[in-house]
């Protein structure tokens, strides 16, 4: 009796939640509810007039193996518990579109295509119990839907998603599974970033080299340790093999891959492999990643034969009528430096060094043709020249550079870093880049990819669609953090390249992400972000307010980490030690936000009178006042590399009575860039050392027992980047 109770409540209670509207992202044009519910049970069947039935079978492996019902597959239309997958004529409904019509006696999709079917697909899962995206049912779900009628298509036929598996490298399995997420979003496009500087990911096998080299990074590796992927050998790559089987996996789910190439920078894992394939010169220059020697030589002739043949075995793992080929951020000092390709400027007459990026562009144009590719390319590519028509530009810089390619007649992927990259920071508090700006779900659901940049008709027909890019530099740690900083980044986004304008509205959306979908995320395995909550300190009192109505906030008193036996936040805490309070948002006690500490409570550091004496070079831009004036968001930076040896000292003017110094080196929120090879130190008369206490994760924590004179940072061996960047002490 208290089971059926509970199940009578809980489908009472869907009822209510979609009497008003049904919760879908991204969200379908147009959706009529009706009244009553069709009940899935052991009796419902699966109808489709496919040829091809990958569709049925993807759907059926879904709903057997979390419903525990056969889904018996019928030859013909049954009349009554069904679930029809219907294609209509060609052309009857826009490419991609679909119609879902469910009643009281079944559901049936109807569409003119077969990834039209695949969306609805997608929109009946989510009307479904969310635990259908885990396959573990708890024997309590009500197998049913709303009687409605959804008429639904996408406003971009581009919806896509950029991962770069070169910086940090994801195994096969995990990139098929960051496919399934995809799909369940109706993205369609699947921008893979198999290679840059820091490592090569795919197998070519005219060049082994490429993968048995260029492939891993280490102490005793071609290429260097970086991004704290630290001194044992690091890294991986696909095989042809495991290409086709993620190619062939995306294609059931409707996505096609783009492969990435990145040409003629960004090519480190090239160059140490193959070194003949780099410029010839006195080159010393490093490119805005610190990369040295990192660029193809475009006065070799027989580079464009050595990448005829990796374009050729590349390109016959993808489909894709499109390869992209980077062109962004080349180091042009190499080129100004090597005789071959000054020869070259001079012999096509040529003034810029722009010019040679648009010959290179030009001939790995042609070579991509003859492999029946077009080509595409970072915004970059439009400088120097022209571009075949057919060539697609992704406009990252700017949308400035969106509205250049578009006048210029280029087919224009939007994917503008201030509302794309998913790298950046999703807020001031949290890891991430930040040279374009925080990108928060909000600010990236704003994007309007034609109205935004302010396009005439035939421009903005040019904007093919919309893209995210997930750049990997800080994706080493922690466990999991690609799924963190893409969801519900993605979510917001796959809104932005699928629903009308006029159906789009922050608050609304994000109702539908907190309501619905943080549930729907979480049975998929994904371990999304959450806001996090804002604490306030006055007058002896914290108040707290949770991002959304229902949220759990847990929080601590010691300035630990808030975990998920830590108290819940129930009411105004009257307390005098505000700063040492930490509080979280938590979901399921599984996932939780950053945690903040309450504002006006911001602990008072210790801000000695200090000076500096170091054997680092001093970035101008970043100079040593950084780290003694006691702001926080400010730090020094190294000219270049620094060596063993090197120090950095701190020095009081007069000694300072402290419990605790915090040292972190690094950026600050971004954590890399710091000390990854060495100790800090104290004295307490500004001659002798003691307290020795070695770097972990660019951080460490000294105990003085007594007043401090200075405190030393010695590295005993390069660190993992190009340069090294130091903070502010902090001092309690």
């Amino acid at each position: 009796m208290k089971k059926l109770l509970l199940i009578f409540i809980a489908v009472l209670l869907v009822s209510v939640s979609l009497r008003g509207q049904v919760s879908i992202i991204p969200k379908p044009n147009k959706t009529e509810i009706g009244e009553g519910r069709f009940l899935l049970n052991k009796e419902t069947t699966l109808f489709t007039n496919e040829q091809n039935s990958s569709n049925l079978t993807y759907l059926r492996d879904l709903l057997v193996g979390v419903t525990g019902f056969d889904f018996t597959v019928k030859k013909s239309l049954p009349s009554f518990n069904y679930i029809s997958l219907t294609l209509v004529s060609p052309f009857s409904l826009p490419q991609e579109g679909y119609i879902m019509e469910i009643t009281t006696k079944g559901i049936e999709i109807k569409a003119s295509d077969r990834a039209g079917i695949f969306y609805g697909i997608q929109s009946l899962l989510q009307l479904l119990p969310p635990v259908v995206y885990s396959g573990r049912s708890t024997g309590h779900e009500v197998w049913s839907v709303p009687v409605l009628n959804i008429e639904d298509s996408p406003r971009f036929g581009y919806r896509g998603m950029m991962l770069d598996v070169s910086r940090t490298f994801f195994d096969a399995a995990t990139v098929k599974k960051y496919i399934d997420w995809m799909a369940f979003h109706k993205i369609n496009k699947f921008h893979w970033h198999l290679t840059d500087d820091n490592g090569w990911r795919v197998e070519v096998k005219k060049y082994p080299k490429l993968t048995e080299l260029g492939a891993w990074r280490g102490d005793n590796e071609v290429l260097k340790p970086a991004f704290g992927s630290g001194s044992n050998r690091y890294g991986g790559f696909y095989t042809q093999k495991e290409i086709k089987e993620i190619v062939a996996y995306a294609a059931e789910r409707h996505i096609e891959i783009i492969p990435e190439i990145d040409l003629p920078g960004h090519s480190k894992a090239v160059t140490a492999s193959y070194p003949a394939v780099g410029c010839d010169g006195e080159d010393k220059s490093v490119s805005v990643q610190g990369e040295g020697q990192n660029v193809w030589c475009v006065g070799k002739e027989s580079n464009f034969k050595m990448l005829e043949n990796i374009i050729k075995e590349v390109a016959a793992l993808f489909p894709s009528k499109y390869f992209h080929i980077g062109g962004d951020e080349v180091n042009y000092d190499a080129w100004d430096k090597c005789p071959h390709c000054q020869a070259l400027m001079k012999e096509k007459g040529m003034v810029k060094h722009e010019e040679l990026l648009n010959y290179f562009v030009r001939r790995m144009e042609s070579i991509l043709e003859k492999n029946g590719k077009h080509m595409a390319g970072w915004d970059e590519i439009l400088d120097g020249g022209d571009l075949k028509p057919e060539t697609r530009v992704y406009a990252w810089r700017s949308v400035a550079k969106g509205i250049e390619s578009v006048s210029k007649g280029q087919p224009t992927i939007m994917m503008p870093g201030e509302f794309c990259y998913f790298d950046m920071k999703q807020s001031t508090i949290e890891r991430g880049h930040n040279w374009a700006g925080i990108v928060s779900p909000e600010k990236t659901y704003s994007l309007d990819p034609t109205g935004t940049a302010n396009l005439n008709e035939e421009q903005s027909k040019l904007i093919v669609g919309v893209q995210g890019a997930l750049w990997t530099e800080l994706l080493g740690r922690p466990v999991r953090f690609m799924e963190y900083q893409t969801y519900p980044r993605l979510a917001a986004l796959s809104e932005v390249g699928w629903t009308q304008t006029e159906n789009k509205e922050w608050e609304e959306f994000y109702k539908r992400l907190y309501s619905a979908h943080f549930e729907r995320m979480y049975q998929m395995g994904i371990e999304f972000r959450l806001d996090p909550p804002k604490a306030v300190y006055n007058s002896g009192v914290i108040k707290v307010t949770a991002p959304y109505p229902w949220a759990v906030v847990r929080y601590t008193t010691d300035e630990s980490e808030p975990q998920m036996f830590s108290p819940i936040y129930r009411g105004e805490i009257f307390t005098d030690k505000a700063h040492k309070f930490r509080f979280a948002t938590f979901y399921k006690d599984e996932i939780k936000s950053v945690s903040v500490q309450p504002e006006n409570s911001e602990y008072t550091y210790l801000k000695p009178v200090t000076r500096v004496e170091t054997s680092m070079t001093e970035n101008k831009k970043f100079p040593v006042k950084n780290v003694t004036d006691y702001n926080f968001a400010t730090y020094f930076r190294t000219e270049s590399k620094i060596k063993a040896g090197d120090h950095f000292t701190y020095i009081f003017e007069e000694p300072v009575k402290a419990k605790r110094i915090t040292v972190e080196t690094g950026i600050p929120n971004i954590t890399f860039y710091g000390v990854t090879d060495g100790y800090v130190e104290f004295s307490y008369d500004g001659k002798e050392y003691t307290g020795k206490t070695w770097f972990v994760l660019n951080s460490a924590v000294l105990y003085p027992v007594k007043e401090v004179k200075s405190v030393r940072i010695t590295t005993t061996a390069p660190n993992d980047g190009h340069i090294l960047s130091l903070q502010d002490l902090k001092i309690e």
